[in-house]
């Protein structure tokens, strides 16, 4: 008898810690808030990391007042600089990313492979009239698959050549506006001892890809960039191996230093504001970091904005590299997909206003918009912009995840020794003419 007691207790036990667990994993899932209401956890990633990043400080203050005007929402921030972020969020999508919500990305295709492994929340059913009405009419081309829209903009930025003209000065060279100009100012700008021509951040490889995408923007033109780009022709043609070999002519003359691929892209931005490199090829994001820097040493207003240097008889003027691409998307696996879109839409609307109002990027909503604060620069870069007619999204972001990384990663090969053009062509043409 006593046996039997002594089990049925031990029974007992077993199910009192049984419920009590099972009550405790409900409670992780939801809680509830002062006035008595479900709450939910939204796990949001972004690749805004470093405190100095202007868009890191916009977006927490969005996340405060989205949190205060949803109280039943919980908004927990998780944060990677960019090449391990791609690199983690791969991973984490590999799988269910059951870990995450909501998440920034970029579009076109980046994005292409998440949506055909139906990773992705089409955000059809939450986008209100109201929402649609807002949102800048071509601004969501990039968000676009199979007639779902998967996101919505925020903000479209703008390549462009800063050049402290500090330097040219003390050198005596001239900014540039062609290709053959450029080159002078690199050889003069090389007697400055200590200043680097060209910050390149090529150890990233985006960095080292933005270079010869520009230069491959002013030999090929646009309208065929973005038909390779797009499956629609093929990488071939001289003007590719010319833009190659023009970043190997610029690597010889020591226009990146001696070791570009040692410095990567905050290196580089930090030698720029730090006045130890004459020009930063990068997206018009940078300008507010010029301004808004604490440990920048440069005088701002005696930055110029230029747009890349032509090459004469080649491509096209009114050409640019830039547009709208990054965005924040939602995990298909969300257990919370109301408060998830509601979110990514709420975020996109208020990034990209906020980045226009500072002076980061071009806002993709058709929103009142504060100029009263924009600095010098990004009105410079505006004037650019509305020169410009056909735009060219940053490669690794337009190609399929395979030769976009093949792109990135050969890219680089032309910042060292001994680079080979030929098998540069090479390995492009294996990886995008299929």
């Amino acid at each position: 008898m006593r046996k039997l007691v002594k089990r049925l207790a031990a029974l007992f036990l077993v199910g009192t810690l049984t419920f009590s667990m099972v009550a405790c994993g409900k409670n992780n899932d939801k809680a509830t808030n002062k006035d008595g209401e479900d709450t939910v956890t939204l796990n949001v990633w972004h690749q805004w990391s470093n405190d100095t990043n202007e868009l890191k400080k916009l977006y927490d203050e969005a996340v405060v007042v989205y949190q205060k005007d949803h109280p039943n929402v919980k908004i927990n921030t998780q944060t990677l600089d960019t090449e391990a972020y791609k690199t983690k969020i791969s991973a984490e999508f590999a799988g269910k990313a059951s870990g995450i919500d909501v998440f920034y990305y970029w579009g076109a295709g980046m994005a292409r492979k998440l949506v055909n492994a139906d990773k992705l929340l089409a955000l059809d059913n939450y986008l209100t009239e109201e929402v649609k009405a807002k949102i800048l009419p071509g601004s969501t081309t990039a968000f676009v698959y199979d007639v779902k829209t998967y996101s919505v903009p925020m903000f479209s930025w703008y390549m462009t050549m800063f050049c402290n003209r500090d330097l040219f000065d003390q050198a005596g060279a001239t900014i540039p506006t062609t290709y053959d100009e450029l080159v002078a100012a690199v050889d003069k700008l090389n007697t400055l001892d200590g200043v680097i021509p060209i910050a390149a951040g090529a150890k990233d490889g985006w960095n080292a890809a933005f270079i010869y995408q520009a230069l491959a923007l002013r030999e090929v033109g646009a309208t065929s960039i973005n038909s390779m780009l797009s499956g629609n022709a093929k990488f071939e043609g001289e003007g590719y191996a010319e833009a190659a070999k023009k970043v190997v002519d610029l690597y010889q003359m020591g226009a990146f230093g001696k070791n570009p691929l040692e410095s990567g892209n905050d290196d580089a931005n930090s030698a720029f504001i730090s006045g130890k490199a004459a020009i930063r090829i990068m997206g018009s994001w940078f300008a507010n970091q010029v301004y808004t820097d604490t440990t920048a040493t440069i005088n701002p207003e005696n930055v110029v904005a230029c747009k890349i240097p032509v090459i004469e008889g080649k491509g096209n003027a009114t050409d640019y590299a830039g547009g709208f691409v990054e965005s924040f998307w939602v995990n298909k696996n969300t257990k919370y997909e109301k408060e998830a879109a509601e979110f990514a839409i709420y975020i996109n609307e208020k990034m990209g206003k906020a980045a226009y109002e500072t002076g980061t990027g071009f806002c993709g909503w058709n929103v009142d918009l504060d100029e009263s604060k924009l600095n010098p620069l990004f009105i410079q870069i505006k004037g650019l912009l509305a020169d410009s007619v056909e735009g060219v999204l940053a490669w690794d972001t337009s190609l399929d995840a395979n030769p976009a990384t093949i792109h990135n990663e050969q890219v680089q090969t032309l910042f060292a020794p001994n680079a080979d053009v030929t098998a540069f062509i090479n390995e492009h043409q294996a990886a995008i003419n299929k």
